[in-house]
């Protein structure tokens, strides 16, 4: 519940940003653990649901791992 009330008072600014970062994140030649820890670090800021945060997530991983 904190969790939905913090995103409740980020600006659209911020959130937008946060979208773009997380869209444009790629694991390229991180290991999977360095990845992971960038994309939580945005993910809660981003207003994305579950769903919506492992579709994306699945994208921006190797292939093999997804």
């Amino acid at each position: 519940m904190t969790n939905k009330m913090a995103q409740f008072f980020i600006s659209t600014e911020t959130q937008t940003y946060v979208i773009k970062k997380l869209t444009k994140l790629k694991q390229g030649n991180q290991l999977l653990q360095d990845f992971w820890l960038e994309f939580i670090t945005w993910k809660e800021l981003s207003g994305y649901n579950e769903v919506a945060l492992v579709d994306l997530f699945k994208k921006e991983i190797h292939l093999a791992l997804a």
